[in-house]
Parts: C-alpha cells; structure tokens; sequence
C-alpha cells in the first residue's frame, strides 16, 4: 500500500501498519457493522494462526477445548459479543464450512492456515442476505487472490523453528517447534485476465502439561456431606462445608501437526465479469498421551472444618489414555459475478465441503482394588485420606504412601479402546441478483436472492472393553511391575504420590500375553446408542430494499428461513444382555420470517453513524438434536446418562447495534452499543437424577445432562476501539487497542430435586455460557528503517463455562487470563526478514473455578512459552 507525502513523496507502508490500515479500510468500506483484522504487505497475519490474531478484534474472544479430559493449552474457537461459538457461523469467502466436530458447526479456526488469509472478519450485523445461524455474528475468512493489487507476481515463504519450554518434559522428547508456509499468485494471459495463488503450511507443535482436575467435569468432584453422612450438591442440607470427592491429576503430552493447501484460480475477463474455483484441505492430527492418578473415598469424612478433614477409606487409581485424533476438511467452491450494466449484477456460489474425525482412544487403568468381571472397584484403608484446602486446591495425604507407590498395589482394572468416527457433507448454493446495489449505485436498489444448505452428518463409535475375569486371572495379568517407565514424576493433589507411568506398548504386549484372563463387559449401550445420523436441510429466500445517498443510506430487508431435519439414532436398552435395538427416525421442521435494517449517516470529516436491528436464530448443534443417551458406570458406581434433545427450538435474538465511527488520516476511533434479547436459550442441564435402574443394576448416584432450552436470556455490551498507526511526535510508533465490556444472563431452570431443596424454579445465571464480562486488547509497535517491534497484550474475563441444574456450587467459570506476546522483525537484506517472536511471555495458565464465590478449584492447567526464529523471504518479482 502506499499514499502520497506533503512533498508528493510515496511511502510505502509495511509490516504491522499495512495490516492495520488494510483493516480499517474494510471496515470503512463494509455494507454491515464488523471489524477485521488483515494480513500485512508480505501476507502475514500479526499472529501464528487464525484463531490467535482474531482475539485481536474488537468484541472477540477466543475459547479452548470443552473437554477437560483433553489438553487445553491452545485456543479453538472464537466468540463474539459474548455469544458462544457454537452459535456464530464460521465461513470462508461467505462458504459454511462442514464440521469434524459433533459438538460444533463448522471448523475449528485453529485447523485453517494463516496462509490462506486476506482478512479476517468479525460480521457483527448480518442482513437479509447473510445465513441467520449469527446470534453474536459470524467470523468470515476472506481468501488471497491473485488480483489483491501486489502486482503480476507474488511470492512469500516463511520457515521458523520454535521452542516450547514445557516440550519433552516427560517421556518423549519433545523436538523442535515448526512453522512453515509458502504463498504464491501470478496474473497471466493475453491481458493477464486469469490469475491463480496457491499456498501451502505445515505445522509441528509439540508441548506436555501436569495438570489437575478436583472439581470432575460437571463440578462433582467437590460434595456437600449432610449431618447424616450422605452426599448432597445442596449446601442448605449439608454441614456447610465442601469436600473433595473425585481427585483427578492428569499429565499430558502432546504432538499436534498440521498440513493444508489452498488453490484458487481466478477469470477476470473484463470489468463486468469475474469467475473463480477455489479448492482447500486442512489436515489436522493431535497425538495425545495423558497420563492420570485417581483418588476416590468412601464413606463419611471426618474431622471436617472449611479447609481440612479426613476419609478412613479410599481408592486409588493409575491410568494411561493413548488418544490420536485426526480432523481432514476439503472444500471446493465455484463462483462467479456479472455486471450486465444498468445497475443489474448477478453472483452466484456453488461449494462442497467435506470433513472427518477419527478418533483412537484406548483406556489402561490399574486399581488397588479392583472387583473381578466389571469395571469398578472397591476401598481400602490404606488409601483412606486427610487433605487440606488452600486457596481452594485440596492437597492429599494418604494413610499409607508407601503402597501408593508400589507398583505391586495395583491390578488390572481395564482395557478398553474406543473409535469414534464422524463423516460430515455440506452442499451450499447461492443466488443474488443486485439491482442498482453496489456501492457506488444512488437512489433505490435491490438485492433478491436465494440460497440452500444440506448438511449430512453421522456420527458411529464402536467400544470395547476387557477386564480380569476372576480374582484368578487378576493374578495371571499380573500387577504395574515391568509395565512401567523409569521415570515418577510429581503430582499436584498427592504430592506425596508419584506417577507410575504406564508403557503403552508394554502393557498391550501383557495384554496378549495374558488374553485368556480377560473377558469382555457389556458394551451395548455405548456401541449403539450414542451413534446417529443428522441430516438438515435450510432453503431461504430473502429480499431487501436499499437507498443511498451521498450521506445517507439504508437497506432493509426479510428472509425466509425453512429447516427440516431427519435425525436418525438406535432405541437403547435397559434390560441386562438385551440386544434389541430398534432403529428410531424423528423428524422436525421449524421456519422463521427474519427482518432487518441497517441505516448510515455521514457525519462529514470522517465521521458516521450506523444503527441497525436484526432478528437471527443459533441452531442447535448435531450432537444436541440427536434423541441419543449414551451411559457411562465410573469405578466409583456412579451412573452418568447424557441425552439429545430432538424437541430443542433454535436459540432467536432480536439484535440492536448503534455505533460511532471516525476515520482519520492515520487512524479509527470507534464506539458500538449492542442489546441482543433471546429466546429459547440454549443450556446443557447437569443435574442429580433418580435411582435408576440399567441393564439390571440398580444405581444409586446418577447424573443427568441433556441441552435444554431456557425461558429467556439477554445480553448487552460496550465496544470501544482506537487505532493510530502514525503518531506525529513519533512516526515510528503505532498502537491499537480495544476493550469491550459485556453484561448477560439467562434464566436456567432448576432440578425438582433443587426445588425440593428450597431453590426457586428458575434462576438468574451470572452471565451466558462462555460470555467473558470483558475483553481487553493492546498493541503498539515502532518500526524504524530495517527493525520493526511489536508487543501485544491480550486479557479475557471472568467467563461462566457451564451451570448447573441443581445448584450454583457446581457452576464452572473460566478465571480471568492475560498473554503476552512479543515480536522483532529485521530486515537483513531487501527481500529477506529475519523475525523473532515469544508467545505467552509470562506463562498464562488456564484456571477454572467453582462455588458461589468461586472458591474452589475445578481444573488447573498450565501453558508453557514458546520462542520462535524464523527468515521471511519475498522476491522482489
């Protein structure tokens, strides 16, 4: 990019500069409100990936994986304005993408190249013409081309090795941390009228983890006891004081690589027409080894104060999971635009994009006490434990440390291994027809238009599982000795307990050695009853007026949105040793008229204001439809049932935006206003359940968790956002910063056992789930002929990430957590850069709390710090 000096001199602008600038420019010139971030003059994002330059933008935060069973040192997924990810459409060139996730629509931003980025834009307003499923917006990924304005010929490769201070820290040694990628676009032809770019990234990203999890998943790991002994979440029938139930200390290691390619030739005939076939595959594989200590109690604590008490009897558990997971993604599209004068403009898309998730997990756990022939296990007073509380982190003490440590303790619980594989198919097509309704265009116009998805997915997970059959061939499977590595590192919850790790390879070889002992446990329920199938289609028409003057403009229009769904699933059993499955098909329709208007005054000296309203709809997500329960027995004897819910309704919201904006000739300032009122909230209910009785066995604890949809919720927020990329005093130095504040809840309602307890029907959550209370973004840089500089600073807040249907002690929110990230460029010669980077300068854990006041620890993991090197090549062509 360059612009003109007092002299008439050109400046070229570079680095993080270019990149602010190409971002402002997409915002002053977008039909909708967003905000954006963009790559730089050599094609690079500010940041490594996708997902880490989009907290970058105003009103966004980014979230790690759901489950706390998994690493979660890297972010996934982005929400805007408080609005969980879940509910905010991910696309590329305006394509939905399909998922290799049940549990989400659309793809992980973390999965996407960095390389394949023009710009990265948070679409906080849609309109008629945009896919409703954008309660808090949509994130739209705009590809490179080849016609972007570098010239004919573009190239850029960049190459840099990495260190992550916790790689290697365990058994396997980590290596080096790698990032690589090339992008190339060439115009050619007669009149250079076709053009293509190709890109292509791979990844290595090695890193481990000594984490802890007291608090369980659903915040079960920490019980009120009542007077009489017996466990309660209900603290006004308790003793008053929380204790620890279900310590688990998990270390991790893992190796995640990535490889993608992207290849997009374009057609661009004359001013009137463009053509173009885009292709890309993403490939992701996270090889992840966790290894964990379990200690369980039983019985009735004594000795209990606010920060100590004992438990006479106890369980202990070493375990290893061994769980490979890989996402593949493909997609290709078509599109093409013609001009035919008079205003009328045609575009048109046709896409197929395909995703698949395979999952290997196998489950080696030994236990001091194992039962013959079932998975769970009984209690010794040998592992009976005192703890003390501190800063709500239960520390342990078991009564006899020595066995702890004793490979001989422990026997053989189970093997179990457990595939899970999800196919996903998305076909998408879309027609506009725009009659005087481009940007340049005064007076009236018009945008009619259809569009058309089908989403086809099926999820399938066959599980199997061996346990010794007798006291006898316990002894024949023999105990830890000679299945372990040498080395014992340290845990958080048991200090005094070391793991005993587990060698994978060596225990499946005792395994086959010792087959004969083992025998299989009734696996019907989780081989068939969590499988399904989902296959919706949404057709839409939509038609919008607009009329734009020099200073004013407005467009308002409706859609039609019309979704079928097919859900097919298997009825499960609850008669011991039945097989009777009986295939179970559901299908459901729902359709939504959708109006919305969005006005722009020019204010003049670069200034406008925009103020629109919107109503849109978040569907639920496949997993959620799905009318499957799948069961799960812990060693412990509790039952935890979790069910679809086919009858869900889409989340609605009504969407109020005002904003204030301000060009001026070397920066933004911009202030958005935002209330969205929903329907039919969408939560996942935890709650105690009934005796129930399965496949014959009477359970007395149980729990419940289905997604429910709540009476109603409400979100509002603040957005403020200042960009200076030349301050005058100083023209090296630049900033950016933003910060938004956010203040929501829903109506969550509460377990007939809640309300027997005293708790009212309903109550007010403290905000939606995953909605941080504010988010704050600061970067500056100063470039100065050959060095350029950058220090950015990221803080989310206080988020809730799950309520529970019983009580408040069980709500789990993610703590407030900071990053800081620093970056040097050096330009060594006219076409190379050498550039260093640090992330997570001061190792910023991941920390989830639980309790009303948020007193006690849920889960704890750490986040090492990675220092990167690398060269940037870009010949001067």
């Amino acid at each position: 990019m360059a612009e003109g000096s007092e002299e008439g001199q050109e400046i070229v602008v570079t680095g993080f500069r270019a990149s602010q600038r190409s971002a402002t420019r997409a915002k002053r010139d977008s039909a909708v409100i967003l905000d954006a971030v963009s790559q730089d003059d050599v094609g690079r994002l500010p940041d490594l990936n996708i997902v880490e330059a989009s907290r970058r933008i105003t009103g966004v935060s980014v979230v790690g994986g759901a489950d706390p069973t998994k690493n979660r040192d890297i972010y996934q997924r982005a929400t805007i304005r408080g609005l969980d990810p879940r509910y905010n459409l991910v696309t590329i060139d305006g394509i939905p993408l399909a998922s290799p996730d049940w549990v989400f629509r659309g793809a992980r931003l973390d999965m996407l190249p960095s390389s394949l980025v023009s710009r990265i834009e948070a679409i906080k307003s849609v309109t008629a013409q945009y896919d409703p499923h954008a309660l808090g917006g949509q994130i739209n990924i705009v590809s490179k081309s080849a016609f972007d304005g570098r010239g004919d010929r573009f190239f850029v490769m960049n190459a840099n090795g990495g260190y992550n201070d916790t790689a290697g820290k365990l058994i396997r040694k980590g290596g080096a941390s790698v990032r690589a990628d090339a992008t190339g676009a060439m115009r050619f032809g007669a009149d250079h009228t076709f053009g293509i770019v190709a890109s292509v990234e791979y990844q290595r990203l090695p890193s481990s983890a000594r984490a802890e999890l007291p608090g369980d998943s659903n915040g079960a790991g920490w019980s009120y006891f009542t007077a009489a002994g017996a466990r309660t979440p209900f603290s006004n029938r308790s003793t008053g004081f929380l204790v620890p139930v279900r310590n688990q200390d998990y270390f991790f290691e893992n190796m995640r690589t990535r490889v993608s390619g992207n290849l997009k030739l374009e057609w661009h005939p004359d001013d009137a027409t463009e053509v173009s076939l885009f292709g890309g595959y993403y490939h992701d594989k996270d090889t992840e080894t966790r290894y964990e200590i379990l200690t369980l109690p039983t019985g009735v604590p004594t000795a209990v104060t606010a920060t100590s008490g004992a438990f006479a009897q106890g369980d202990l558990q070493q375990g290893l999971t061994y769980q490979p997971v890989t996402r593949d993604t493909w997609l290709i599209d078509a599109k093409g635009r013609h001009d035919f004068g008079d205003g009328i403009v045609l575009d048109t898309t046709l896409a197929r994009s395909k995703a698949e998730y395979r999952e290997l997990r196998e489950m080696i756990k030994y236990d001091t006490n194992p039962r013959p022939g079932t998975a769970s296990a009984g209690f010794l007073p040998a592992f009976g434990y005192g703890y003390t509380i501190a800063d709500g982190r239960p520390r342990l003490t078991l009564n006899d440390t020595a066995a702890a440590n004793n490979p001989d303790s422990y026997r053989a619980l189970y093997y179990r291994s457990i595939n899970r594989n999800l196919d996903s198919t998305v076909d998408f097509g879309k027609v506009n027809l725009g009659i005087n309704a481009t940007a340049d265009d005064r007076g009236f116009g018009a945008n009619v238009g259809a569009a058309v998805t089908r989403t086809d997915l099926s999820y399938d997970q066959r599980y199997t599982e061996y346990v010794p059959a007798t006291v006898a061939g316990q002894v024949t499977a023999g105990t830890l000795r000679g299945i372990l590595y040498d080395k014992n590192p340290t845990a958080y919850l048991t200090p005094a307990v070391r793991y005993l790790l587990i060698d994978r390879q060596a225990a499946w070889q005792r395994f086959e050695t010792s087959r004969s002992a083992f025998t299989t446990t009734n696996q019907i329920a989780n081989n068939a009853a969590d499988d399904f199938r989902d296959l919706e289609t949404t057709k839409a028409v939509y038609a919008q007026g607009l009329f734009r003057a020099d200073r004013f403009d407005v467009q308002a229009g409706v859609r039609y949105d019309a979704t079928t769904l097919v859900i097919d699933t298997n009825q499960a059993p609850t008669t011991r040793g039945s097989t009777a499955y009986e295939p179970v098909r559901r299908t459901t329709d729902y359709a939504y008229w959708l109006p919305s208007a969005l006005a722009t005054y020019q204010l003049g000296d670069g200034m406008r204001v925009r103020a629109g309203v919107s109503k849109t709809i978040g569907r639920p997500d496949y997993s959620q439809y799905a009318a499957r329960t799948s069961f799960g027995i812990g060693t412990d004897g509790t039952l935890t049932i979790n069910t679809g819910n086919p009858d869900l309704k889409p989340r609605e919201a009504w969407n109020y935006d005002l904003s204030y904006e301000w060009y001026m000739g070397a920066g933004m300032l911009s202030v958005a206003g935002f209330v969205k009122d929903i329907r039919n909230e969408i939560f996942t209910s935890s709650q105690q359940g009934p005796v129930t009785t399965f496949q014959g066995v009477t359970y007395q604890s149980v729990f419940v968790s289905t997604p429910r949809n709540a009476a109603g919720a409400a979100v509002k927020g603040l957005e403020v956002g200042y960009t200076m990329d030349r301050i005058a005093a100083l023209p090296g130095l630049g900033f950016n910063a933003n910060f938004t504040l956010l203040d929501g809840s829903y109506r969550q309602p509460v377990s007939a056992a809640g309300i027997a307890s005293g708790l009212p029907v309903t109550r007010k959550t403290s905000g939606l789930i995953q909605q941080p209370d504010y988010i704050a973004n600061m970067t500056l840089f100063y470039a100065t002929g050959p060095v350029e500089l950058r220090a950015s600073y990221n803080r989310i807040g206080r988020a809730l990430q799950s309520a529970d249907g019983d009580t408040p002690t069980r709500d789990l929110y993610q703590e407030p957590r900071q990053q800081v990230d620093v970056q040097a460029r050096l330009a060594v010669r006219e076409s190379v850069e050498l550039v260093g980077q640090v992330q997570n300068l001061t190792k910023e854990p991941f920390v989830v709390r639980q309790g009303t006041g948020r007193d006690y620890l849920n889960y704890f993991f750490p986040v090492g710090r990675t220092f990167w090197l690398g060269l940037s090549w870009k010949p001067n062509w």
